[in-house]
């Protein structure tokens, strides 16, 4: 069944319901209500009629014609003893056995059923000297009443009859109205399954509800599978150009060595070195991807204390060995103990100050702080900069700032992502700020005691 069904059906029978229950409560409040009516009307005629007889001409069978004559139409009037036993009986026509008439223990009204009638009794005690010398009982024929609850009957049945359609072609509509966000969705999915196109749901208005959520939120997932679609294609192409690039040069020199290598060494030394070269750029890469794709994973990182200054000196040296620039480190404290997997504070370490030296001609900086709970790291060079319109995509992965440079500077595009990706497993923040042909500085934020999660 579908959820249009489901809402549909459930609303409908939730409100029917109710209003099943609010017919029941309006006929049971009539009945006792038109029942209190009848009964204070009748002990108002019982206490008028003893008023004007008196009470002891009513015990008196002498005075009958004058109780006949106050006789109610469709009533009987029975004069007990204390004991309740009948002294006198006044009925018109034999409509019901007055003898069948008995009321519960300590009831002085009740409505009872007599022959398939509701018959209406009540008594009211007759006083003489502050003194009760017998009981007077006036027992109706409720056909009035009857008659008005049967047509309230009638009058409910029929209202919640017109009531019960009106509901249904209510929840149907208001089923369609709040499920068609929803119904968007399926049909924008499956142009998107059939198409593999990136499409949005239309939405209209500003409302707050939780299907407008949904909407908002799956268009801004296919925003962001597109944008990430278009990235990888735009990777896939690039390292496709990079390996084909590389490939083409080894091939070449291969064939230089294959024709001339054995005879000539100038060129047996030259195709070497850039076989050589062109491999280790082939390596790099290939290991980025795998950095890359190791840490989307999120495996566990072996958690250990360490210095994080003399850490960073390490890499440095490191570095300096790769890169001619003078590297600067700036240390206040000159010890910053740090709980973190080791390795990938290296690795991290090393793919900002690497990516410093690449792009920069001029010395660059390091520096190193802490506060009560978080060491701050800040790499800056003094190069080529970044444009303000890609500083917020330079963390994408598979995104180069320019394509162009990739094979001067040995770059894939891959470190910063990786960083990225290093600095969340650690529960950091990184940011970079940048200007064109002035500089770059990239501002890394990590727990000094993280625990594991």
């Amino acid at each position: 069944m579908k959820l249009r069904a489901k809402f549909t059906l459930l609303n409908s029978a939730l409100v029917i319901l109710i209003l099943l229950c609010v017919d029941l409560v309006v006929y049971l409040l009539f009945i006792q209500l038109a029942t209190r009516n009848e009964i204070d009307q009748l002990r108002n005629k019982s206490e008028q009629i003893i008023e004007k007889i008196g009470p002891r001409a009513l015990m008196d069978s002498s005075h009958s014609n004058q109780v006949i004559s106050y006789l109610p139409e469709d009533s009987t009037i029975r004069i007990l003893t204390p004991d309740f036993k009948p002294v006198q009986t006044f009925q018109e026509e034999q409509d019901f056995d007055v003898t069948r008439i008995r009321l519960s223990a300590g009831r002085d009204s009740q409505l009872l059923h007599i022959d398939d009638q509701k018959i209406l009794v009540v008594r009211v005690p007759i006083q003489a000297d502050n003194e009760v010398i017998g009981l007077f009982e006036i027992a109706e024929s409720m056909e009035s009443l009857e008659a008005n609850m049967n047509l309230l009957v009638m009058i409910l049945l029929f209202s919640t009859a017109g009531a019960v359609l009106l509901i249904l072609i209510g929840a149907s509509f208001l089923s369609k109205t709040l499920l068609k966000p929803i119904s968007d969705s399926i049909a924008t999915m499956r142009e998107i399954e059939s198409s593999l196109a990136f499409k949005k749901i239309p939405s209209s208005g500003r409302s707050n509800d939780e299907l407008y959520q949904m909407t908002e939120t799956f268009n801004r997932m296919m925003v962001r599978l597109e944008e990430n679609f278009l990235l990888q294609q735009q990777f896939v192409s690039d390292a496709s150009h990079e390996l084909n690039t590389t490939l083409t040069i080894v091939e070449g020199y291969a064939n230089m060595l294959r024709r001339w290598g054995t005879t000539d060494q100038s060129i047996q030394k030259e195709s070497i070195e850039a076989i050589y070269e062109e491999s280790k750029h082939m390596r790099k890469m290939t290991r980025q991807l795998l950095d890359l794709a190791s840490s989307q994973k999120h495996g566990s990182l072996l958690l250990e204390p360490f210095d994080l200054v003399a850490i960073c000196r390490q890499t440095c040296s490191l570095a300096k060995q790769l890169h001619a620039q003078r590297i600067d480190i700036h240390a206040n404290p000159n010890e910053i103990k740090l709980v973190a997997d080791i390795t990938k504070i290296k690795q991290l370490m090393l793919i900002l100050i690497d990516n410093a030296l690449k792009y920069s001609d001029r010395a660059i900086e390091v520096h190193l702080s802490s506060d009560s709970t978080h060491a701050l790291l800040r790499v800056k060079d003094y190069g080529v900069g970044i444009a303000p319109d890609q500083i917020e995509q330079v963390f994408e992965r598979f995104y180069r700032v320019d394509s162009s440079r990739n094979r001067k500077t040995g770059g894939s595009g891959l470190g910063l992502p990786i960083a990225r990706s290093i600095v969340n497993e650690h529960r950091g923040s990184i940011h970079l700020e940048s200007k064109e042909d002035v500089g770059t500085e990239v501002f890394v934020k990590l727990p000094l005691g993280l625990l594991p999660k």
